[in-house]
């Protein structure tokens, strides 16, 4: 098994623009920073306005956190819809859930109509429990499902899920659809095309240092801007104080080689494919992609918020014998390549999207765990610039504030170190955090 992005050998599969990075100064009406899926959704957003638009990227577009995701489409991601229910209460709940929802749907919607190779496969959501405790979770994430008014969910037993998977050792599940997975650097390098047709200049290899007023600096060029979008991970400490309000999880991904059509069929018995996951503090999660071969992620409690990047595949081949425990037809299957990737994550695990208080032509997204908070981050931020975003979607601005309450103030990393805050944080706002009697208030012109 070699340490190596499986998605990067699947660019081979299509020719894709090659964008060399900007060697010269250059103004633009936006400029956008970041290629993952929240600056191309920003992107995308400003097609056809009429504006001249600049996108930079370190790496190769989608070449950071998005490039090296799962794929999986689902508005789960570190919070289920019972957690945030029990948070924020029904109502928020739902205009909660909406941002993913839409965020899934604008993915589909490009996917379809710029005809994008990216191996987009509808999968139902499977959310899986494990012991006594995890049927009750799934059955709680029902409840919580009914009460936001979804009917679209079916719940599963033990012995009902052998007929929709050959598994053992899950005590239920619970199911619903409107959900895909997808390639998601094949989709992003799809959308650069796009993007580039539609007449948007895109640099990549190309770093910024620093912002001074309304200029990006770069090591070779400049690009002065009337609007900026930021939407990097891993922000350097230097280069704005909202870093000081993200960290990272630490999670692996893993792919195997094919699997047979027959094992497949014995894998899935009634021929129905979904993206699935479990409910341990570390959850393990796994679809079928192209040539029939598993995509497997997870993780274990030591390396999630270590500070450094941990390379070694004692994690990842831990996570390959629960998952054998898990589906015994697949104990011989062997994993070809697996690789390491640092999910950035806010204190309570809803994404931060802001505006610069001293520049407030700059809106800055952080801290979005999952492809479908960040598609929606990305165009919400491009159409507040629009000015299209509506009334109604104002509500979201509370949401996402960097000002809403967490449990755990920012100066408590001082006391107790950045990941343990982190950690405990986290962990609060999954089970515990109660926001129903809280109510933030705007500040003039923050939003």
């Amino acid at each position: 098994m070699i340490i190596q992005n499986w998605w990067f050998t699947t660019l081979l599969e299509h020719k894709y623009d090659v964008c060399p990075p900007l060697q010269k100064d250059i103004e633009c009406d936006v400029l956008i920073i970041g290629g993952g899926m929240s600056g191309i959704s920003a992107a995308a957003a400003f097609i056809d306005k009429g504006l001249k638009v600049v996108l930079v990227e370190k790496n190769i577009v989608g070449g950071g956190t998005s490039g090296k995701s799962a794929g999986f489409m689902t508005p789960d991601s570190e919070l289920e819809l019972s957690q945030i229910v029990r948070r924020y209460g029904i109502k928020s709940a739902q205009e909660i859930w909406e941002i993913p929802t839409r965020g899934i749907n604008l993915v589909r919607d490009y996917i379809k109509k710029y005809d994008i190779k990216c191996d987009y496969r509808e999968q139902d959501s499977l959310f899986l429990g494990i012991g006594k405790s995890g049927l009750d979770i799934v059955k709680e994430e029902e409840h919580g499902r009914k009460e936001v008014g979804f009917t679209n969910q079916k719940v599963y037993d033990e012995n009902e899920l052998k007929t929709i998977i050959n598994s053992q050792n899950f005590s239920g599940g619970i199911r619903y659809d409107d959900t895909f997975g997808f390639n998601p650097l094949q989709y992003l390098q799809g959308m650069k095309s796009v993007l580039l047709k539609a007449g948007m200049q895109i640099y990549e290899s190309t770093e910024v240092n620093s912002i001074n007023g309304n200029t990006a600096m770069t090591d070779a060029g400049t690009i002065k801007a009337k609007e900026m979008i930021i939407s990097i991970d891993k922000m350097p400490k230097t280069f704005h104080n909202l870093s000081k309000e993200i960290y990272h999880a630490q999670t692996f991904l893993s792919v195997s080689e094919p699997l047979s059509d027959k094992v497949v069929a014995e894998l899935l018995p009634n021929g129905e494919d979904f993206q699935m996951w479990d409910n341990t503090l570390v959850y393990s999660y796994w679809r079928l992609i192209d040539q029939n071969r598993i995509l497997l992620g997870g993780g274990n409690a030591a390396s999630t918020f270590t500070p450094f990047l941990w390379n070694h595949n004692n994690v990842i081949s831990g996570v390959h014998s629960k998952f054998k425990n898990h589906f015994p037809i697949l104990k011989n299957l062997n994993f070809i390549q697996y690789w390491p990737g640092m999910i950035d994550t806010t204190r309570d695990l809803l994404p931060i999207v802001v505006r610069d208080e001293k520049n407030p032509n700059v809106r800055i997204i952080q801290g979005a765990v999952g492809l479908p908070w960040a598609s929606f981050c990305g165009d919400f931020v491009a159409r507040n610039i629009l000015d299209t975003e509506g009334d109604a979607d104002s509500k979201y601005f509370e949401y996402l504030s960097n000002r809403r309450r967490f449990t755990f103030p920012i100066w408590m990393r001082k006391v107790i170190s950045k990941p343990i805050m982190f950690a405990l944080s986290n962990g609060w706002a999954k089970y515990y955090q109660k926001d129903q009697d809280y109510k933030l208030e705007e500040k003039e012109n923050e939003f």
